[in-house]
């Protein structure tokens, strides 16, 4: 399931093993929060590093799953409803990429730090709508000719 979520949800999930034991006491418990409760706060706040921001039309209208890419990591986040995202990243210099159906995508380079993280905000802007003039229509000509080349393969 945490892979399944990761991958196709954006969403992180982890299990934590503090022992053999599967299933402790309810007296046990007190003891184990208070052993890992400084290390477990601890990795609650690496949430805070990366980017986030928002992607909004030219308008200022925030666009929902718009796909956002970073160079060199081969898994894209999408924006929730509201056009927001966030994404977990080590200190480093990043190209990072928003793009959505129907608009151009916008490129920026960001450095992140190790502190909070950095806010990104994108305005994609529409793409041109594509004219119809100059393409071809198929008549028979061009039919014909496709079915041609289809008997006589690639050259």
């Amino acid at each position: 399931m945490q892979d399944f979520n990761y991958l196709y949800t954006n969403c992180f999930e982890i299990t934590l093993e503090l022992s053999c034991d599967k299933f402790p006491s309810e007296s046990a418990l007190p003891r184990e929060w208070l052993a890992n409760r400084e290390a477990l706060v601890s990795y609650l706040e690496q949430v805070h590093h990366g980017i986030k921001g928002m992607v909004y039309d030219e308008n200022n209208n925030p666009i929902s799953k718009a796909e956002i890419s970073v160079a060199g990591i081969s898994h894209d986040m999408t924006t929730g409803v509201d056009g927001d995202y966030f994404r977990l990243l080590l200190p480093g210099t990043y190209t990072v990429k928003a793009s959505a159906p129907s608009y151009l995508p916008s490129s920026n380079t960001v450095t992140v730090g190790p502190a909070e993280a950095i806010q990104l905000h994108f305005y994609l802007k529409k793409a041109p709508k594509q004219s119809l003039k100059g393409k071809h229509h198929h008549g028979k000509k061009n039919i014909s000719a496709h079915k041609a080349s289809l008997k006589l393969g690639p050259r």
